[in-house]
């Protein structure tokens, strides 16, 4: 396949995944299209052992990978990153077009699934990205990729590095910085340290992609939550959940309020306190850690709607009735998560 076939069929599947109306078929079919041309062009050996190995880092760790390029499947985590990464470059565009807009990209994976179609949008002239990824088996394949389409142009630097602990060179800057190295409840993944190291360092008008996440204890009703996923539209209303107040955020506003003590050796995130009342318990069954992510503007992942935003279990109010609330404090380490603790009456 030659450079110019390969961006063709590129650019036709990126506006299958982009478009404006939301039609899951021609989701599907364009996100496999997607991952079989990757792949190909990769020339990864995904049966190899190494490309299903973590790395294990000192703020969490770097998944295999293979399953680094497996996130492209969770469908709706792929076409909400795309349509806000689309949005916010459109918005930069038209704010300052005669510059190119630059994406600093951390935890690329072997196919930077996330700003590679945009290549097939975009000039050189318009859209320059700065890479960054742990993962050298992620590195080859990403720039077998990027020989195959030609893109080299795009490409302003590509650093071999843990994004965590990463200097920025002074001569570089970014107009978006897009941190994708999550799992639900922002656990074991270095997404909270990599935001916290690197956006700082950035211009502060600098748009962080996701805008914000947002954890929270939250009750669920698992017999309304079925009837929910199986509603038609009309009945999309049902209330399974209910959240408590947001327990861990990040975002520009929260990193750039706690930079200078995050900094300091011995940086804590302050434990919070959450309670639930009787009469709200009583219509729940499951007590969970619950992520909302937006993305850019109004396009935000819900409960529910991807890997990324499922819930995680923390107690079965069927057989644990006496638990009233919990006390929370997200931790940093080589371990990362928010550390949980039951309260009962």
């Amino acid at each position: 396949m030659t450079s110019a076939e390969a961006k063709k069929k590129l650019s036709k599947i990126t506006k299958k995944i982009i478009r404006e109306e939301l039609d899951f078929y021609i989701l599907q079919n364009a996100v496999s299209e997607l991952k079989q041309l990757l792949e190909t062009l990769s020339n990864m050996d995904l049966e190899a052992e190494i490309s299903s190995k973590n790395i294990a880092l000192q703020n969490g760790q770097a998944i295999g990978p293979k399953w680094a390029g497996m996130c492209l499947e969770d469908l709706m985590r792929t076409y909400k990153f795309m349509k806000g990464i689309h949005e916010a470059l459109k918005t930069l565009r038209i704010k300052n077009p005669e510059k190119p807009t630059t994406i600093l990209y951390t935890g690329t994976g072997p196919y930077a699934t996330l700003i590679l179609p945009f290549l097939s949008l975009y000039k050189p002239s318009e859209l320059q990205l700065i890479l960054l990824e742990v993962n050298p088996v992620s590195i080859e394949s990403l720039k077998n990729i990027l020989k195959a389409f030609d893109a080299d142009e795009y490409v302003k630097a590509f650093y071999h590095c843990d994004a965590s602990n990463f200097n920025i060179p002074s001569e570089l800057d970014a107009d978006i910085l897009l941190v994708e190295c999550m799992q639900n409840a922002l656990r074991n993944e270095p997404q909270v340290a990599t935001t916290y190291n690197l956006l700082p360092q950035l211009k502060k008008e600098t748009i962080l992609i996701p805008e914000n996440i947002s954890l929270f204890l939250s009750l669920i009703n698992l017999e309304k939550k079925n009837k929910y996923q199986t509603a038609t539209e009309n009945f999309k209303a049902i209330d399974f959940y209910e959240n408590s107040e947001a327990v861990f955020k990040l975002n520009k506003e929260e990193v750039f309020k706690n930079d200078n003590e995050f900094k300091k050796e011995g940086f804590q995130f302050p434990e919070k306190e959450s309670h639930f009342s009787k009469e709200q318990l009583s219509n729940y069954n499951m007590i969970t850690i619950s992520t909302e992510i937006t993305i850019f503007d109004t396009i935000s992942l819900k409960i529910y709607e991807s890997g990324l935003t499922t819930p995680l279990i923390l107690a079965d109010l069927k057989y644990d009735q006496n638990i009233i609330g919990a006390k929370t404090q997200y931790t940093l380490g080589a371990n990362p998560e928010l550390a949980t603790q039951l309260i009962r009456s």
